[in-house]
């Protein structure tokens, strides 16, 4: 009897070990595949998708406006000044540009990660869009990293910038010199004239009066000192301008938007006269952008429909290998930024060993933009 019992009692310890190894087994096993189809999705998991890299160009553009004065005709006659704008102009020129790169969900790289035993999960985080910013992510980092960002992929249209600066010169003007009473009473532009070249010898005059110390009993402060020689300088400033003209120069920026193209691709067009102006407007010189891009080392080469892959399927986290990539942007044939970014388009796709996945207390961080693989860590002890 005792033999027997001792027989049964083995053959249960055993049938229970094995059922708590394949349950155990069973538990451990995480899935990561290819959604390929929308319905993949809604069964049970966590759908991911990789990120793909967009290229932001600004462009840097001077406009310098003249307006000629009402007296141009009279300024050597009466100041002794030659060099005057004699006409209302406006003229562009671009003088910068620059490249920087921001990221949207690239959907045809869609992952879903799963168990089929229905076991927990590792935590996922993603962006709004559903991009993966990493696996067992701390809180706070990740807060951390959307606090104060904004949403770089609503900065422009492709194609089409933002006004940035007033540019119709619409503020250069003599609206609002201050005139006296004298000037104004005159009756021929001539006249006037004259009288407002008094009014500047006047102000030169009273600054002199002023430097010289004759009136230092009426300003008896620094203070009011200062003040009434900015003002003077202000009104003579103003005087003068109404004989040689005003100039001004503004800075306007365009953003555009692009995928990176191995084609080269006319962003806009850019006149000197009317600035910047629609791509498809042939009466501008083009601003295009060239890309070239260096490809990694072939890894996981095989395509993920591929019969060979079917065969034997990847399990694993995927992320991506960025490739490096060079961007020009061009006025013409003029050279005005050349700079290397990371980009997600022509690099590789890549898969971590599952285990990874297994281990609760591992810590992945991919880059929000390129999809790469940023670090591992487990604890304290980063990989």
């Amino acid at each position: 009897m005792t033999i027997t019992f001792l027989k049964r009692t083995v053959f249960v310890t055993l049938l229970a070990v094995a059922s708590l190894l394949s349950f155990a087994k069973e538990v451990k096993s995480i899935k990561v595949v290819p959604v390929e189809h929308d319905v993949d999705a809604a069964n049970s998991g966590v759908v991911y998708c990789l990120p793909k890299t967009q290229l932001r160009i600004r462009v840097d553009a001077e406009l310098t406006i003249e307006k000629a004065g009402p007296f141009y005709k009279y300024s050597n006659k009466y100041l002794n000044i030659s060099d005057v704008i004699t006409e209302d102009s406006k003229s562009w020129k671009v003088v910068s540009a620059s490249v920087e790169t921001y990221s949207v969900a690239d959907y045809s790289k869609r992952y879903k990660i799963y168990s089929e035993t229905g076991s927990l999960l590792p935590s996922v985080s993603m962006t709004k869009e559903g991009v993966l910013k990493g696996i067992n992510l701390p809180i706070y980092e990740f807060k951390r990293e959307d606090k104060g960002k904004a949403n770089k992929g609503s900065f422009a249209l492709r194609g089409r910038g933002r006004k940035h600066h007033q540019e119709d010169g619409e503020d250069v003007d003599f609206n609002f010199v201050q005139l006296s009473q004298q000037v104004l009473t005159k009756t021929s532009t001539a006249a006037m004239a004259e009288q407002v070249a008094l009014s500047i010898y006047e102000l030169r005059d009273k600054r002199l009066a002023i430097l010289g110390g004759e009136e230092s009993t009426l300003l008896s402060d620094a203070g009011s000192y200062d003040k009434v020689l900015e003002e003077i300088d202000r009104l003579e400033r103003e005087h003068i301008e109404l004989f040689v003209g005003k100039r001004k120069v503004v800075r306007v920026t365009r953003y555009f938007t692009i995928e990176p193209s191995a084609e080269n691709e006319v962003i806009a067009r850019f006149s000197e006269k009317d600035g910047f102006l629609n791509a498809m407007d042939l009466t501008g010189k083009p601003i295009y952008v060239e890309v070239s891009t260096q490809k990694p080392s072939q890894l996981n080469s095989l395509p993920e429909a591929s019969k060979q892959r079917k065969a034997s399927p990847l399990n694993g986290l995927r992320y991506c290998i960025p490739a490096l990539t060079t961007v020009k942007v061009l006025d013409r044939n003029n050279l005005l930024v050349e700079s290397q970014v990371l980009t997600s388009q022509g690099g590789q796709i890549a898969t971590l060993p599952e285990s990874y996945l297994l281990n609760e207390n591992t810590t992945i961080k991919l880059d929000q933009t390129t999809g790469a693989l940023l670090s591992i860590s487990t604890g304290n002890e980063k990989k």
